[in-house]
C-alpha cells in the first residue's frame, strides 16, 4: 500500500496538501456515492474550471461535467429503482456518453454502455436524453453505489454480461502498481480512441477522472485526425487497441509529447511492437486482462524489448499459472480461487507470460496441438493479406484440419503456393475463404461468426 500511494501523489492528484485532499475526496464520495460521479463532483470542487473531457465537437471543465450530471440525474430520478439494470446505446457524442454513465451511476443503476445496434440483453433503457427534469423531483440526491456492468467482446461468441466480486484491497495494488508505471499526471493529457463501452475505455475513463488529467476521446477518427489531435493537445498518454495502433503507424503523424502508449485488449504482435518503437521510441506498454478478472499482467518497454510477445508479469497481488493443457488460470482480485482466463500461454524463466491464443481456438492435428495464431502471423507475411484467421474443421484423417479467412488485395492461388512452400501437408489449409472479415464493434475479428458459419 506504501508503493500505492507513493504513486497517487507522484500523479499530483492530490496537490501540496494530500491529507486534506484525501478528506475532502471522502467527503464526495459520502455526499454524492463512491462511484467515479464523486470523483467528479470531487475534482469539480478542488479545480472546476480544469477541463475534463473534450470529443472535438464539446469540452467540458470539471464544473461543468459535474452539473449536467447532476442534471441529468434529476431528470432521470425515479425512472428504474436502484440496481436496476440500464442499457446505453450512446448517441449525442462522446462527451454526451459519458454525462449518461456518471448520471446512472449517480442513481444507483447498474449501468451497461453497450454499442449501438447491440442487443440489451434484456436491460431497462433510461428516459430519452432530451427528457427534461420533471416537476418536484428536483433537490437533494441520496448517495448512491451504481457500477458499470461490462459485456464481453463478442469475438469468440455471443457477447454476455459480466459481473464481477472484486477484493477491494487487491484492486488497490493493482491500480497503484499501474499508476507507477504508467506514470499519468494531472497535467500530462489523455487520448483515448476507443469506445467507452468497452472495459479499456472504462478504464482509460476512471484513470483520467481519478487523476485529473485532461481526456480527449476520439473515437471513430481517421488516423489522420487522431495524429493531429495528439499534436494539438499535446496528449502524453494513448490507449489503444492494436488495430488502432497499427492504423496510425501506416500514415504520417507526429506527436511530440507522446510518452506512453498502452496497448491492449487484443494480441500485439512482434512486428507491431518494433514498428512502434522505431517510429515512436520506448512507449508502448502491453496489458493483458479479461472483462471478468480486469488488468492481470503489463509488459513494460523493457518487457517487450527482451520478450517482443509477451505480455509482461503479473501486477501485483495477482497471480497466474499455466496448467499442463497450457490453460492460463489467475487469481486475487476476485473472491474465489483460480479462474481461467480462456487463453493459452506459457511463462518464460522471468515470470513473463506470452499467450498462444484462445483456448477454444486450439486445434489437434494428427495428435499435435496447433495454434491457429502461429499460422495466422505466417500468413500476414504474404503480400497484400490485411487480416485473417484460422479455424478447425472436422477430417477423417487427421482429426482435423485448418480453414483460413483472409482478407485482402490477394488471390487463392497465392496463399495455396505459400501454403506449399511453408508447412507440411496436415498444417496446410483445406478450403480458402476470401473476404472481408466480420468484426466486432472494437475492431476484432468476430471468430464466433465465422465459427458458426463452418458449423
Amino acid at each position: 500500500m506504501r508503493q500505492a500511494w507513493a504513486a497517487v501523489r507522484a500523479t499530483g492528484a492530490l496537490g501540496e496538501r494530500p491529507a486534506r485532499a484525501v478528506l475532502s475526496l471522502l467527503r464526495c464520495l459520502g455526499r454524492v456515492g463512491p462511484t467515479l460521479a464523486g470523483v467528479v463532483a470531487w475534482q469539480a470542487r478542488r479545480d472546476p474550471e480544469r477541463l475534463a473531457l473534450s470529443d472535438g465537437t464539446e469540452r467540458l471543465t470539471y464544473a461543468e461535467l459535474h452539473a449536467r450530471v447532476q442534471e441529468r440525474a434529476q431528470a432521470w430520478r425515479g425512472a428504474h429503482p436502484p440496481g436496476t439494470r440500464v442499457g446505453l446505446k450512446g448517441g449525442g457524442g462522446q462527451v454526451a456518453v459519458v454525462v449518461d454513465l456518471l448520471a446512472g451511476l449517480r442513481l444507483g443503476w447498474r449501468v451497461v454502455p453497450h454499442a449501438p445496434g447491440r442487443a440489451g440483453l434484456g436491460l431497462a433503457s433510461p428516459p430519452l436524453p432530451s427528457t427534461p427534469p420533471v416537476a418536484g423531483r428536483g433537490g437533494w440526491l441520496p448517495p448512491r453505489a451504481g457500477r458499470p456492468v461490462l459485456m464481453t467482446s463478442g469475438s469468440s461468441g455471443a457477447p454476455r454480461l459480466v459481473r464481477s466480486a472484486v477484493r477491494p484491497v487487491a484492486a488497490l495494488r493493482v491500480a497503484g502498481a499501474l499508476l507507477d508505471a504508467l506514470r499519468p499526471h494531472r497535467d500530462a493529457p489523455v487520448a483515448l480512441p476507443l469506445p467507452l463501452w468497452h472495459g479499456h475505455g472504462l478504464a482509460t475513463l476512471a484513470l483520467a477522472m481519478g487523476v485529473g488529467a485532461p481526456l480527449h476521446l476520439r473515437a471513430g477518427a481517421s488516423p489522420e485526425a487522431i495524429w493531429a489531435s495528439l499534436e494539438a493537445v499535446g496528449a502524453e498518454v494513448l490507449a489503444v487497441v492494436p488495430t488502432v495502433l497499427h492504423r496510425l503507424l501506416a500514415v504520417p503523424g507526429n506527436a511530440p509529447r507522446l510518452r506512453v502508449v498502452l496497448s491492449g485488449s487484443a494480441p500485439l504482435s512482434p512486428e507491431l511492437t518494433a514498428a512502434t518503437r522505431a517510429r515512436l521510441g520506448d512507449v508502448l506498454f502491453n496489458a493483458f486482462g479479461s472483462t471478468e478478472l480486469g488488468v492481470l499482467t503489463l509488459a513494460t518497454p523493457a518487457d517487450l524489448r527482451a520478450a517482443p510477445g509477451s505480455v509482461g508479469r503479473p501486477l501485483p497481488g495477482v497471480s497466474v499459472r499455466v496448467a499442463p493443457d497450457g490453460r492460463v488460470l489467475a487469481r486475487g482480485l476476485l473472491r474465489r480461487g483460480w479462474h481461467p482466463t480462456g487463453d493459452l500461454g506459457f511463462l518464460d524463466d522471468s515470470g513473463r507470460l506470452t499467450l498462444r491464443g484462445r483456448a477454444d481456438d486450439l486445434m489437434v492435428i494428427g495428435g499435435e496441438n496447433v495454434w491457429p495464431a502461429g499460422l495466422e502471423a505466417a500468413l500476414l507475411d504474404v503480400p497484400g493479406v490485411v487480416a485473417c484467421a484460422v479455424l478447425p474443421t472436422p477430417c477423417v484423417e487427421y482429426g482435423q484440419r485448418p480453414v483460413a479467412f483472409v482478407e485482402g488485395d490477394v488471390d487463392e492461388a497465392a496463399l495455396h503456393a505459400f501454403a506449399l512452400s511453408r508447412w507440411p501437408r496436415r498444417l496446410r489449409p483445406v478450403r480458402w475463404v476470401l473476404g472481408p472479415l466480420p468484426r466486432t464493434p472494437m475492431g476484432k475479428v468476430a471468430r464466433g461468426d465465422l465459427r458458426s458459419g463452418l458449423s
